[in-house]
């Protein structure tokens, strides 16, 4: 019997993943990733620190790419604030000569960048990569409910009180 615990992957923006909530996100963005066709899907938290990635990204420094998906977003916000919207617009286009690319809101926390062929028409990929924001919003909400509270290794709430006390009683 493998009692293998795995903690949550945290990210700078406090999002917290967990394996089971990375794999659905993993399969969501493939199937995606395959129905567009798309080159590649990049999902990254609102500091923009890379959470999933799929397809090829070639020569593509991610790591930039998500600062630079991070910073969009943020820039996008702020415009829509500045003149007075009272919602954000969750999605943003840009045509390219070969590609198109859209950065989309997964939830609050999550972004991603969908570079597809120029081929594709934009409303088909858009539909998609919509519903591609909504499922993965709604398996990391589900996993965040479902998520029982559990214990961060051999040292649990017993032991550290434990020791709490122990420690009450050297402290003369």
């Amino acid at each position: 019997m493998n009692d293998t615990f795995s903690l949550p992957q945290e990210y700078r923006s406090g999002l917290a993943v967990t394996a089971t909530q990375q794999k659905v996100i993993d399969e969501i963005l493939k199937g995606t990733l395959e129905n567009i066709p798309a080159k590649f899907i990049m999902l990254v938290d609102s500091s923009g620190q890379l959470v999933n990635v799929v397809g090829d990204t070639g020569s593509i420094e991610v790591a930039a790419l998500g600062s630079l998906i991070a910073a969009d977003i943020a820039a996008s916000q702020e415009i829509t604030r500045m003149i007075g919207e009272e919602q954000d617009f969750p999605m943003v286009l840009r045509e390219g000569e070969r590609y198109h690319l859209i950065i989309e809101e997964a939830s609050s926390r999550m972004s991603f960048i969908t570079l597809f062929s120029r081929d594709v028409p934009i409303g088909w990929a858009r539909n998609l990569i919509q519903t591609c924001a909504d499922k993965i919003n709604q398996a990391v909400a589900v996993a965040e409910e479902t998520q029982v509270p559990q214990k961060t290794g051999p040292v649990n709430d017993a032991f550290k009180d434990l020791f709490n006390t122990c420690l009450l009683y050297t402290s003369d």
